[in-house]
């Protein structure tokens, strides 16, 4: 699994955990409705050629891991979503939740990524600090074929309950409302 799709993968995850935090069988002690969150991730050991680091200069693109990425969404919670999530998340074929524990307080979870050109490994905790406030962490290591060192990607995360009213944002796709 090449580099790049791999970190989305993570990301993803982490996206769709941003405010559901993580898949989980039972629903959590936070209200259902419209969240916002914000998610800080800062990428470390990714070894880019010197060529495609002088490209990505030249169109001013930010170089990964060079400085934290902060992505701002709006997501709809719903009881049967967050149920469905965790669903999901059971039939992935080169991810998986692993060692899953949910209480009154929060939650923690590993992930577990393989495929034929890496592999990933995870864990995520999650601080239920208030049924309207969600805070959380996450630190994932990636190896791959064409760079063995890990390359590794930290998160936080916050999400702060906004209503009841969803106001049009989908519980299928959270809405970036900020990169």
């Amino acid at each position: 699994m090449p580099v790049k799709t791999l970190c989305a993968t993570f990301a993803m995850t982490a996206v769709m955990m941003t405010p559901c935090v993580a898949q989980a069988p039972s629903t959590p002690p936070i209200k259902m409705g419209l969240w916002q969150g914000t998610t800080v991730s800062r990428m470390t050991g990714l070894q880019l050629p010197p060529e495609i680091v002088e490209k990505m200069k030249a169109m001013g693109r930010s170089i990964p891991g060079s400085e934290p990425k902060t992505i701002e969404t709006e997501s709809c919670l719903t009881p049967e979503k967050w149920k469905e999530m965790f669903a999901k998340s059971q039939e992935r074929e080169n991810c998986k939740i692993e060692n899953l524990k949910q209480d009154s307080s929060g939650m923690s979870a590993d992930m577990v990524c393989t495929s034929g050109g890496g592999s990933g490994k995870g864990h995520m905790q999650v601080n239920f600090i208030s049924s309207e406030k969600v805070h959380g962490t996450m630190h994932m290591e990636m190896v791959t074929e064409r760079q063995p060192q890990p390359i590794v990607v930290d998160m936080t995360f916050d999400s702060t309950y906004q209503g009841a009213d969803c106001k049009g944002v989908s519980p299928d796709t959270p809405k970036v409302i900020m990169k």
